[in-house]
């Protein structure tokens, strides 16, 4: 029996452990958010603008977060991509950076993320 509690309890833990989600889900999440208002200010449609339909890199240990959402163009799989820049505790947008996530004047473009989903999911780094 009390093999049975010490298995059940370590299997609870890395449930637990694995639910957990990442270090950067709140900020990719407010960035989402940010990007949604501004489109929706703007006067677009924000269908679609859900995580399970971008592709989000975290550079830097989350001072820098490039996004992009899917379409449904096939002529442009990804949407032009926006950059926020984290200040005190929130983020900014970032002007003057390029759509196409090529060659922007940080450099990110050269850099390996920190992190990177694709359609909500984990996307596995090469070093």
């Amino acid at each position: 029996m009390k093999n049975l509690c010490i298995f059940l309890s370590l299997i609870m833990m890395i449930v637990l452990t694995a639910c957990g989600g990442n270090k950067y889900d709140d900020a990719i999440d407010k960035v989402i958010g940010l990007e949604k208002k501004k489109d929706k200010e703007y006067g677009f449609d924000t269908d679609g603008m859900e995580r399970e339909n971008a592709i989000v890199r975290v550079f830097d240990g989350g001072k820098y977060i490039q996004l992009g959402f899917y379409t449904d163009n096939p002529n442009r799989e990804i949407a032009p991509y926006s950059y926020y820049e984290k200040i005190g505790d929130s983020y900014k947008e970032l002007d003057h950076m390029p759509g196409n996530g090529e060659n922007d004047r940080l450099g990110l473009s050269k850099k390996i993320p920190d992190y990177e989903e694709a359609k909500g999911e984990e996307t596995k780094l090469e070093e």
